[in-house]
């Protein structure tokens, strides 16, 4: 029986861990990405704290064979697949008197000018439908521009303990992107109506200690990178161009902090000055 968690994000940590445990055991090469960076990565400076996130995002650098395999592993384990979005792995947790599905988003590199399918087969399910295919499948979803995230090495290992699905302590190793690449994976997205959190999550990386080592690196890679350049111009222009769209965006999870400084602009004079 799976162990009944206290909160939402306790049950989060159980997966991110849990996920990784499987992982590791196999020869597949991932980072994490997505919200768990500015979670385990961002220092909580000057009264800010992040929301936490309720996923987890498996970037996979790997043939489809061993993805293949990796996936299997999870499926056997206590994972489910989705009906609905063919790209995530379901797990039920118990939460309190409550049940709650967390979601597992596979990943794969896809470079903007290449990129011509959004999703990328991993196996064949063996059934039919007539929802959207004949036969579905098990999909991972691409994330534009990261390949350089495993060619320049942008992510380290942190360790990561949490109550695992039996209720004993578990700890892991966690592949983590670093706060470049996250500020990199979310440069382009941040302009998009449903993605709010993400200049949350680019306000809070650059509002610690760390800011001035997390731009030089960024500098740094631009100049050698065209694609990165591309990308941080993107963030520049939507900073200049709709900085009120940036500033309340981040204003949604400030959680009634107060800033002296607009974040598009602490952001602009952090990154680009």
């Amino acid at each position: 029986m799976n162990h009944n968690y206290s909160s939402l994000d306790e049950a989060a940590r159980a997966l991110l861990v849990e996920t990784c445990m499987l992982l590791n055991n196999e020869d597949v090469e991932y980072v994490i990405a997505g919200g768990w960076v500015p979670l385990l990565r961002g220092r909580a400076e000057h009264g800010l704290r992040h929301p936490g996130t309720r996923d987890v995002d498996v970037l996979f650098n790997d043939d489809r064979q061993t993805i293949r395999t990796a996936a299997e592993l999870m499926l056997k384990s206590g994972f489910v697949l989705s009906a609905k979005h063919q790209f995530q792995l379901l797990r039920v947790f118990h939460v309190g008197s409550r049940e709650f599905v967390f979601n597992v988003d596979l990943m794969h590199p896809s470079e903007s000018a290449k990129q011509s399918e959004m999703f990328e087969d991993i196996m064949d399910l063996g059934i039919n439908s007539y929802y959207d295919e004949t036969r579905p499948k098990l999909k991972s979803i691409c994330f534009p521009s990261s390949a350089i995230i495993f060619e320049q090495n942008l992510w380290s290992r942190l360790k990561v303990s949490a109550t695992g699905f039996s209720g004993k302590l578990i700890e892991c190793d966690v592949p983590l992107m670093d706060e470049a690449a996250l500020i990199l994976s979310k440069s382009e997205s941040v302009t998009q109506a449903k993605r709010p959190r993400d200049a949350y999550d680019i306000y809070f990386l650059t509002s610690g200690s760390d800011a001035s080592a997390i731009s030089g690196k960024l500098k740094g890679l631009a100049t050698s990178f065209p694609q990165v350049s591309r990308q941080l111009d993107a963030l520049r222009k939507f900073l200049n161009e709709q900085s009120d769209k940036f500033d309340l965006n981040v204003s949604l999870y400030l959680d009634g902090h107060t800033v002296s400084i607009k974040p598009s602009e602490h952001v602009r004079t952090v990154l680009f000055s």
